[in-house]
């Protein structure tokens, strides 16, 4: 299959159009009622009709993709899960391993003479662990600061004598906020 007739099967599912319409619109364009034997001018300039009517094709990203790596540090895979807690909490823009991994750079570059672990996946268990704890403590804050902002407490922990700890607190945080935010 070429590559405009997939953008013509791609555009058609994108703009919903069913069978019918996009039959119609295929006769309109290229006077056939099939994309079958169509040639590359007559499929270019259906893609471009389609585009008129709102089709916007997704281009391939030029990066290449960071392969998924198994974690050397069990720690990693809980940071992971905060972070895209975070991210569907509305704390964090973006909940990708991508931006993961900026944030482990960054907080590792700090004891790591300046120069940070590029990836999450990378972590030993000792530096996990210290990326694992500052970032619970910033989500801590962050549900803290939600939490009094729509009139509530700070739950205390389980003998009374202070604030609750993180897990704690996240679990009164999703009951509260219902996972909504």
């Amino acid at each position: 299959m070429s590559k405009l007739l997939k953008l013509v099967q791609i555009g058609k599912r994108e703009l919903q159009l069913s069978d019918q319409a996009y039959r119609d619109l295929l006769e309109e364009v290229t006077g056939q009622r099939s994309s079958r034997g169509l040639n590359d001018f007559k499929l270019s300039k259906m893609v471009d009709r389609m585009k008129s009517l709102g089709f916007v094709p997704q281009t391939k990203s030029t990066q290449p993709q960071a392969k998924a790596t198994k974690p050397r540090a069990l720690e990693v895979t809980k940071l992971r899960a905060i972070w895209i807690t975070m991210h569907k909490q509305g704390f964090v823009k973006n909940g990708s391993d991508a931006a993961l991994d900026a944030y482990v750079k960054r907080m590792t570059s700090i004891t790591n003479g300046g120069k940070g672990i590029e990836r999450a996946a990378w972590l030993k268990s000792e530096e996990a662990y210290v990326v694992l704890e500052s970032l619970k403590r910033w989500h801590y804050r962050l549900m803290s600061e939600a939490i009094v902002a729509a009139g509530g407490r700070i739950p205390s922990n389980d003998n009374c004598t202070g604030q609750a700890g993180y897990d704690k607190l996240a679990g009164f945080y999703r009951e509260m906020f219902n996972n909504e935010k």
